[in-house]
Formats: C-alpha cells, sequence, structure tokens
C-alpha cells in the first residue's frame, strides 16, 4: 500500500512539473523568477459606473485573435481597460490614470492569494508581493479584489490622461466587525500570492 501512495506522489510530482498552476501576475507584464511566462495584456473589466457586464477583472491578451465571418450583436456586455486610481494616496502616485499590465504565469504548485499579509506562511513560496486594490466602495459597480505587485507600472502604450473604465483603488479596512487590532482601519491592506513548495 504505502509503494502505491509513493509511487501516487510520484506521479503527481511529475504532472506537476509539466502542467504547473497559473495565475495572474497583476500590474506587472512579466512573471516572477522561478515561474513561466505564458502571455501578457491589459487589465479590463466592467465600467466603474455600469451594473452590468462582468464582476471580475480579467487579463485581455495584447494579440486578440478575431473569429471568422465578422460576426457581430448589438446587446452586449462591454469591457474596458483598467487604470490605477491613485492620486490620493502617498505611493503610487506616478501611476495615477495609467492602464495596468497583467502575465499569466505558471509556477509549480497551486497558488493562492492571501490579502493582509505581504509574505506567505510555512511551506508556501512567495510569487510576489504587493498590496490589495479594488473598485471604489461607493461606485455602482462592484469589483473582486485583486493583489497589485509592490514593484506595478504601466502597460505598454499606457495614456496617462484620464479615461475612466475599470478602476483600481487601494483598499483599507473598516474597524467594527473586522476587528482592530489586528487589523488599522488607516493603513493600505497588503497582500501576497504564494505557491506551495513540496
Amino acid at each position: 500500500m504505502l509503494f502505491c501512495i509513493k509511487d501516487n506522489i510520484q506521479l503527481t510530482d511529475k504532472v506537476n512539473d509539466k502542467v504547473g498552476f497559473v495565475y495572474i501576475h497583476w500590474g506587472r507584464d512579466s512573471c516572477p523568477t522561478g515561474s513561466s511566462f505564458i502571455y501578457d495584456g491589459f487589465v479590463a473589466g466592467s465600467h466603474y459606473t455600469h451594473t452590468g457586464s462582468g464582476v471580475n477583472y480579467l487579463c485581455l491578451s495584447k494579440e486578440p485573435r478575431w473569429a471568422n465571418g465578422n460576426p457581430t450583436a448589438s446587446s452586449v456586455g462591454i469591457i474596458h481597460g483598467s487604470e490605477y486610481e491613485t492620486s490620493s494616496s502617498n505611493i503610487w502616485t506616478h501611476l495615477h490614470d495609467n492602464e495596468v499590465p497583467c502575465t499569466a504565469c505558471r509556477s509549480r504548485g497551486p497558488t493562492m492569494m492571501i490579502p493582509g499579509r505581504n509574505i506567505c506562511y510555512e511551506g508556501w513560496k512567495l510569487e510576489y508581493h504587493g498590496y490589495l486594490m479594488t473598485s471604489y466602495h461607493a461606485h455602482a459597480g462592484s469589483k473582486e479584489f485583486i493583489c497589485v505587485d509592490s514593484d506595478a507600472t504601466v502597460a505598454e502604450g499606457s495614456n496617462s490622461g484620464d479615461q475612466t473604465g475599470a478602476l483600481l483603488y487601494f483598499v483599507k479596512a473598516v474597524c467594527g466587525s473586522l476587528k482592530c487590532p489586528p487589523y488599522d482601519g488607516n493603513k493600505l491592506i497588503t497582500c501576497a500570492v504564494c505557491s506551495q513548495t513540496k
């Protein structure tokens, strides 16, 4: 029986080495050391004032391919590029109103994003750390929380003019049902993307 379990673990390790686990590196157009590059692109999502379309941010490829025959429709969901909204912060003000890059990366082990920490737990390898970001709390269209790299850059061909779209804001805690301490309502919430080590 032990022989079978050992063989199964070795087979799983071989499959993981070939297949891997995919995650999005938000705010960068490259993958961290130790991860493999799949594609890079632009962060996009529904407009911050719209209540419809998707609620998630996507990493749209820089190299779109279109279907044959030019299919079209008049009733559609729409997608916008994402911009950093950082003018009210004391960091990243140089990124304000610029478009956001992203990269699809492959790690060797399962990955997860840990909100509220900028380091990984034991047994997990840090892919990158950064800040938790999402839409502004009073905007009509809510979005998911994503972890944007602490060394964030602007997307290729970015225009620093205010073009709105799927906006990204830093996140703070509201003390009450979320306990302070350990949280602090005046600090930006960090995050870490971690992959499991063997």
